[in-house]
């Protein structure tokens, strides 16, 4: 029975061992990939609280143009001094957030790209 059963046996050890290797390989890629994903999300929040910072920082200067227009009318060049500063700090804010907007965050082979990490080591300084 055992000149039988153990070339079979020594056949299933082999298939067995194949197996357990391409599971390490899979738990491996599946791991690799999770990590992946979590880089993303991460860069993605990132991106985001940038971008309500600075959607609050410019709701109260959309209001405060509009009380200028309101005011001062529509000719620029007779603004006040402080009402120019104004539009001034308007006009950048809403310049870096389409700066934000127009980053790529992913490669079109769903790879971090290098702008979106340069650009939040920019602003973290």
């Amino acid at each position: 029975m055992g000149i039988i059963v153990g070339p079979k046996a020594g056949k299933n050890l082999e298939n067995a061992r194949a197996n357990a290797y391409q599971t390490n390989e899979i738990c491996e890629e599946l791991e690799n990939g999770s990590v992946e994903c979590i880089s993303i999300r991460r860069r993605c929040y990132m991106f985001y609280n940038l971008l309500a910072r600075l959607d609050a920082y410019l709701t109260p200067l959309t209001f405060a143009m509009e009380d200028i227009i309101n005011a001062e009318g529509t000719d620029y060049s007779q603004f006040s001094d402080q009402s120019k500063k104004t539009i001034a700090v308007a006009a950048s804010t809403v310049s870096s957030i389409k700066a934000v907007l127009d980053t790529p965050i992913l490669t079109d082979s769903g790879a971090l790209t290098v702008e979106s990490d340069e650009l939040l080591k920019r602003i973290d300084k």
